[in-house]
């Protein structure tokens, strides 16, 4: 062999155990995350009111999945006047970018959004469709905070089939991995 490709392998050789040697401090931890934001609704009417979210992700299959489970609580503002508290709960498939610092991702998922008060002639509790697209970064050892924008449909008053309302949440927050 010549000193060319001997030293050209050796290069090579060095930069993918370089390369290699973060590789696995990328592969997610299970983490917990508290966010705030706004939700933009249109339900018995339409607004904009505040939301707050328990989110816990963990990874399923690789580094490029995750399931994550929300928990989220809004008190919209309706065309009677009257707050209607609502709560969701939801699980999403997510597929992220495995990188260690920065993490962005995309998701798709359902659940179920019950009426707390004021369901009227709505089912108290309707199934949901989600779909959501967000950034997750690592700030220091194991804290990061997140930001994400969720779109949301449920069920519209006694139907038994398709959705009439809809959200958009708008969040961020701040994350802990195990």
């Amino acid at each position: 062999m010549n000193k060319t490709v001997s030293r050209s392998l050796f290069c090579a050789s060095s930069l993918l155990l370089v390369l290699a040697i973060p590789l696995q401090s990328q592969i997610p931890a299970p983490e917990v995350s508290l966010a705030v934001g706004a939700m933009q609704f249109d339900a018995s009417g339409t607004g904009t009111v505040p939301v707050i979210a328990l989110r816990g992700a963990i990874p399923l299959a690789s580094s490029w999945i995750l399931g994550e489970g929300n928990f989220s609580y809004a008190s919209l503002d309706e065309q009677n006047g009257v707050g209607t508290r609502v709560g969701v709960a939801e699980g999403q498939v997510q597929f992220q970018l495995p990188s260690y610092r920065i993490r962005p991702y995309v998701g798709l998922g359902g659940g179920w959004l019950h009426y707390f008060t004021n369901a009227g002639t709505r089912e108290t509790t309707s199934p949901t469709v989600s779909v959501a697209a967000g950034l997750r970064a690592r700030l220091s050892g194991r804290f990061g905070a997140s930001a994400e924008l969720r779109v949301r449909t449920w069920r519209y008053g006694g139907q038994s089939a398709g959705f009439g309302n809809s959200a958009a949440e708008w969040t961020a927050g701040t994350t802990y991995s195990f």
